[in-house]
């Protein structure tokens, strides 16, 4: 988040830890609130140019981001202004409603950039469109990112006093105007299994499940395995017909089939294979010391291998409670929703943020756990004998740092939009922000403590305040 000379900004880092549920002869597991899809890392600025935004004094680097995916590289623009981007920070590929891009009024508008602008259309096909013949691929990539900042952040490309050039300022007004009717469909997951869990009985037929695969990867290309998992359960992997299966497709149902297991227990299955990573696909980033990492998206597309897992539980007939348990974030009401379903014979209680609950037979409950903005947590569900059962991780970001925090000003971020300048010798994994602000000095901050009583959230804070040419985190 960019600050003006001699003013630091804070970033808040928290792990929630909440109560919550075990049963006996299941296992439990540490999983993301609704992760889905491609793994990678920032590797830095690409092309790009130095732009003018009005309200501002200083020139802004506007560039694509590159995001290494499977040792490929995705093109990515921001679509956080006011977020720093950090070296090396690790993304997950995410819905858009789990995302504060989810929130924006604007978002089909921005999906139309990117299909209508380079990368995605080549550079001779983007000089046509606005007759620029002379615009080059730098100008290009900044005035595309220039128009997403209108509609994701409010900020607004200065077309007064020739600040910026010419055929920049031509591009970007042909991005944000009339022509730009928007397209508002969410591209489809490059590849994910969902629920992330499924429980029931021994001899459910066709077996435990379904899980969903979802994919945009052509025909049954898709890989479907068992993992290791309890030594006797001689568990297969089978289709809505019972008969097993190894290659699946997007939609295709997988069931688990426990019917040869002598006792209660679970084993994961993993869908994996090539899939492509589309433009308008969103990535979430998280950074080692659990902050977050300016917001991205994919600007063009990319074939890419990637993986994902969920895992069947199971019971016998008539031996008490059988849970399952998933959780998502939900920006609405400000948190991770969990929803925990009872598919057993007897009543199920569990414990989650200091609250006792019981879950029927065949039925199901949702509960939030509110979380701040921008925080990374950890939500753990305990059961009646007070033991871990499962936890999720993950970072909720349902709003853009300008919403939240009343930033007037600033970059994208870290090297957000442009070529990273120098990193901060004190901290090694922050980049720098791609302003042309140089002075402000680098502040490391201190460290504190909070405990939430009554709710059962303990919130670890720590406070950093960072600055380098011009930006802190």
């Amino acid at each position: 988040m960019f600050r003006t000379p001699g003013r630091t900004a804070t970033r808040l880092s928290a792990m929630v830890i909440a109560g919550g549920l075990a049963a006996a002869g299941v296992i439990g597991f540490a999983g993301a609130a609704s992760a889905e899809g491609a793994k990678g890392v920032y590797k830095g600025g690409d092309v790009g140019a130095n732009i003018y935004l009005k309200g501002k004094a200083d020139s802004q680097r506007a560039s694509i981001l590159k995001l290494e995916v499977d040792g490929k590289i995705l093109r990515t623009y921001c679509i956080d202004f006011h977020t720093l981007v950090r070296d090396e920070a690790k993304y997950d590929e995410s819905g858009w409603k789990e995302t504060s891009f989810g929130t924006k009024a604007d978002k089909a508008k921005v999906k139309w950039v990117l299909l209508n602008s380079f990368p995605t259309v080549d550079l001779a096909g983007v000089r046509k469109a606005v007759s620029a013949p002379e615009l080059t691929e730098g100008e290009a990539a900044a005035a595309t990112q220039a128009a997403i900042w209108h509609f994701t952040d409010g900020q607004n490309l200065d077309d007064g006093n020739n600040k910026n050039d010419g055929d920049v300022v031509k591009l970007y007004k042909y991005l944000v105007g009339d022509a730009n009717k928007g397209d508002v469909t969410e591209p489809p997951v490059s590849l994910s299994v969902t629920p992330g869990e499924k429980a029931g009985k021994i001899n459910d037929k066709p077996g435990i499940g379904p899980f969903e695969v979802k994919t945009n990867a052509e025909g049954k290309s898709i890989n479907a395995k068992l993992l290791a998992g309890d030594t006797d359960a001689k568990a297969t992997l089978v289709d809505a017909d019972g008969k097993p299966v190894a290659k699946v497709g997007n939609g295709d149902k997988l069931y688990v089939d426990a019917s040869k297991a002598t006792k209660a227990g679970s084993q994961s299955l993993e869908v994996s294979g090539e899939s492509t990573v589309q433009a308008g696909r969103v990535f979430q980033g998280v950074n080692k010391d659990g902050s977050t990492s300016q917001l991205l998206i994919v600007a063009d597309k990319q074939k890419v291998q990637t993986s994902d897992k969920a895992i069947a539980k199971w019971g016998n007939p008539g031996k008490g409670p059988l849970p399952e348990i998933n959780a998502t974030k939900d920006c609405v009401d400000g948190g991770v929703k969990v929803t925990v379903k009872n598919s057993g014979d007897e009543s199920y209680k569990f414990k989650l943020d200091g609250k006792e609950t019981t879950v029927q037979p065949g039925k199901s409950v949702d509960q939030v756990v509110k979380v701040a903005e921008d925080q990374a947590y950890k939500i753990t569900i305990l059961g009646p004998d007070g033991k871990t059962a499962k936890e999720f991780t993950g970072t909720l970001d349902c709003k853009t740092a300008g919403a939240t925090e009343g930033v007037t000003g600033g970059t994208s971020g870290g090297s957000t939009g442009g070529t990273p300048a120098p990193v901060n010798p004190k901290g090694p994994d922050l980049a720098a922000t791609g302003s042309d602000s140089s002075n402000t000095p680098a502040i490391l901050g201190g460290a504190g403590a909070l405990l939430l009583a009554g709710g059962g959230l303990v919130f670890y804070m720590r406070r950093r305040n960072n600055g380098s040419n011009g930006a802190a985190a």
